[in-house]
């Protein structure tokens, strides 16, 4: 019987230790982020990108919402900052779609620099479902005069799925870009919408490059249809 008292007394303070250490842990937790948040208005770069990439890996409500502060912020580095966009890209936070939203639509926050548009069109296709308000902001930017940052709105429209934007893909496919064609294919293959089947078809069986070609026969088997 002792033992099992001593046991039990044993497991009680255990469960003390757990608790105290818990509580030291997220203590210790707190005050870093305090501290890294501080690290991002410093005169350092490399110290606000270590923050940017601490922040990042903590990924709590606090370390979010500095994220989230940071990344609008007009003056900032452009290379710390598409490291937080992409950073922010990974997670799936109501909040975090909708100012990945306005920093990819607004001059004022984009600067309209290449490196940030194009980070952000990729991280809205990480971040969004279908329906979302990023589907018409990657298809406002398939007219964009940057090849690249068409490109990646492309590739994000693919890997989103929304079958809204096929009909702005397939204009695309006659695109003189080899990369523009190539992800067009792709991405319509990904949305699998079969609007874009006969004109798959017409790619497939006419273009002079055999390896547009190769990727639109191999995207039409992927499809399933009547009549297949």
């Amino acid at each position: 019987m002792n033992s099992y008292r001593k046991l039990f007394e044993s497991l009680i303070i255990l469960l003390f230790i757990i608790i105290f250490l818990i509580g030291a842990g997220e203590k210790a937790v707190a005050g870093n982020i305090d501290e890294l948040i501080g690290n991002l208005q410093s005169s350092d770069r490399q110290s606000r990108l270590l923050a940017v990439e601490e922040l990042g890996r903590i990924r709590n409500d606090k370390a979010i919402d500095a994220l989230l502060n940071f990344v609008v912020l007009k003056d900032e580095d452009w290379r710390i900052k598409i490291r937080a966009i992409g950073l922010l890209g990974e997670i799936a936070d109501p909040m975090v779609s909708e100012v990945l939203v306005k920093i990819f639509n607004d001059p004022s926050l984009n600067g309209e620099c290449p490196a940030i548009k194009w980070n952000t069109a990729i991280a809205l296709g990480k971040n969004f479902n279908k329906g979302s308000r990023a589907v018409d902001s990657l298809i406002g930017a398939l007219n964009h005069n940057n090849l690249l940052i068409r490109e990646a709105a492309i590739q994000s429209l693919g890997i989103i799925g929304d079958s809204r934007a096929v009909p702005f893909l397939i204009p695309a496919l006659n695109d003189k870009s080899f990369a523009i064609k190539f992800s067009a294919i792709k991405a319509l293959g990904n949305i699998g919408d079969p609007q874009a089947i006969p004109f798959l078809k017409r790619i497939a069986d006419n273009d002079n490059d055999p390896y547009i070609k190769g990727k639109a026969l191999s995207t039409l088997k992927n499809f399933s249809y009547e009549g297949r």
